[in-house]
């Protein structure tokens, strides 16, 4: 009996939660109500995105969705990264300064296409920069999660956090 109380109790402060918080979209728990999300390609970029629920605003899921990609770059050991709103602008090298985040009728979501980059390259971002502009919304012991990608960096290495 106590364990459905608990249940219940759980599911009431899920559902009565407000804005989807950091995490990723594939957790059992929270994933539902939105949350981080990248996989690899096609060839070496990376798909990322991040989706919020009703309660969320949209600058709070770009910043989500920049962090992330920050993040991504920093567990390759990749001190650049140029982020693409599509296939189309990586073929053609059109890297994005704007915003890439869409309101829906669910909740704001986005997604970008990511290069990371071993050198600095005109309009890719700093990996290092980014992490601190978004420092003050990175969940505590953040620094290095591992990716949701299973796809492998130049050096064969999976996707991890910290692989060396």
């Amino acid at each position: 009996m106590t364990r459905a109380i608990a249940t219940a109790m759980l599911i009431a402060s899920l559902l009565t939660g407000c804005a989807t918080g950091y995490h990723s979209a594939t957790n059992p728990l929270l994933g539902w109500t939105g949350g981080y999300w990248d996989k690899p390609g096609p060839g070496e970029l990376i798909k990322v995105g991040f989706a919020g629920n009703g309660y969320s605003k949209e600058a709070k899921v770009e910043d989500y969705l920049m962090l992330r990609c920050a993040e991504i770059a920093q567990s390759r050991n990749k001190p650049y990264f140029s982020v693409y709103g599509s296939i189309a602008e990586a073929v053609i090298d059109q890297r994005r300064t704007e915003r890439l985040v869409t309101p829906v009728t669910n909740g704001p979501s986005g997604y970008a296409y990511i290069l990371l980059e071993d050198q600095a390259k005109p309009g890719a971002l700093v990996t290092a920069d980014v992490l601190k502009q978004y420092a003050h919304i990175r969940p505590q012991g953040a620094g290095n999660t591992p990716t949701d990608t299973k796809a492998q960096d130049a050096s064969g290495q999976s996707g991890k956090a910290g692989a060396q």
